[in-house]
């Protein structure tokens, strides 16, 4: 990913440590739930799913080669 301005970098790595931040805070949820014998909620794994995604996978396209 290029990033034209520091700031846009800036803005791109401060979402990306939120985005960490609040895997792990939803991967814990998800640990207490499973230890309490609850069902984890559907929303839960997909914003994990979504986040992960998102801000973790960098994807190669063609293009980038």
């Amino acid at each position: 990913m290029a990033f034209e301005t520091e700031d846009e970098f800036e803005s791109h790595q401060s979402q990306r440590r939120l985005a960490l931040s609040t895997i792990d805070e939803l991967t814990q949820t998800k640990l207490d739930l499973l230890e309490a014998g609850k069902e984890v909620p559907r929303f839960i794994n997909l914003a994990i799913s979504y986040l992960n995604k998102k801000y973790l996978t960098q994807e190669k396209v063609i293009s980038d080669f």
